[in-house]
């Protein structure tokens, strides 16, 4: 699916209403708002879709086959620092298409407090605008973060690509969480080292394969993709069957509030070796129709690439 989608969408009408100023907003005062849904990707438990890289490296499958299909997240929405259930939308998609050795893509539909699904005037069902979709794996120790483009569920077949980090030169010590494609702007270089010294975040956040080796200057926080930094949080409660994660990560623990991430232990849901299978989530980030004035292009790529989502936490 394309980051604007197929159908008629809620607030979707193309028009950005208001602009986010670069400035550095005080978060107890900030409107902008998005939704998202963190949905744990399923690998399918036979080597012929895992067979690893020549150095022995188990990587995530490269085709939807590959999955045995994906656990559904909670609907939930970022908003003036705070996340909570976004009640009244829910993530579907439809079954394994034989035809294409693939699912549909998956929409965010908006329901009825009696569970029906709400329609616009001309009789569509009523979708958030996707802003981006990626799914972010955890691969081994020695390979530790992939990320694919996409949805690895609804293509064929979809390239892998390295975390990376961006280095603003607006912003020094500010790392940008990106892949090779990323939208991250001129000036700078990426690196496949975070930009400042000693982060809160890392490793909590962020393993230590990516700290940086040499003399920079101290770290002033994480910003980039937001559908990569959220998939980086989720990793941080272990993962199991039934049991959502990303819901106790962000809804019932807060770990990540008012711009910082409060958590400082190492991740339990990382491939623990290169035997484990890769572990992975579809994040999916929408414009919040509740809120057309700030949820939109504008505003949600001006919180990526020109402030920070994760602040480095007092300490």
């Amino acid at each position: 699916m394309s980051a604007r989608g197929s159908h008629k969408h809620a607030g979707a009408n193309g028009k950005h209403k208001a602009s986010a100023s670069s400035s550095n907003h005080q978060l107890s005062h900030d409107p902008g708002s998005f939704l998202f849904v963190i949905n744990e990707l399923v690998v399918k438990d036979d080597d012929r879709y895992n067979r690893g890289d020549d150095w022995f490296n188990r990587e995530p499958p490269s085709e939807a086959r590959g999955f045995e299909g994906e656990i559904t997240g909670t609907v939930m929405r970022y908003h003036n620092g705070q996340v909570t259930e976004a009640r009244g939308y829910r993530w579907l998609r439809g079954d394994f298409d034989t035809t294409r050795n693939a699912w549909p893509p998956g929409y965010l539909y908006r329901y009825d407090s009696d569970g029906s699904p709400m329609l616009s005037d001309d009789g569509n069902f009523q979708c958030a605008t996707m802003h981006n979709q990626l799914a972010v794996f955890s691969c081994n120790p020695l390979l530790p973060i992939a990320i694919f483009v996409g949805d690895p569920l609804s293509a064929r077949s979809l390239a892998r690509v390295p975390l990376l980090f961006h280095h603003p030169e607006a912003q020094p010590g500010v790392s940008h969480a990106v892949h090779t494609d990323s939208p991250a702007g001129q000036g700078g270089g990426m690196r496949k080292f975070v930009a400042g010294a000693s982060p809160s975040w890392m490793p909590s956040l962020v393993p230590k394969t990516y700290r940086n080796p040499y003399d920079p200057v101290p770290s002033r926080g994480l910003s980039g993709e937001l559908p990569i930094i959220l998939g980086l949080m989720a990793f941080s409660e272990a993962t199991s069957e039934g049991d959502e994660a990303a819901r106790r990560i962000f809804l019932e623990e807060g770990r990540w509030r008012n711009g910082e991430w409060h958590h400082s232990a190492a991740p339990r849901g990382y491939a623990r070796s290169a035997q484990d299978k890769p572990l992975g989530f579809l994040v999916t980030v929408f414009y919040d129709p509740e809120n057309e004035a700030y949820s939109n292009q504008q505003y949600l790529l001006d919180m990526e690439w020109r402030r920070v989502i994760v602040r480095e936490s007092r300490r």
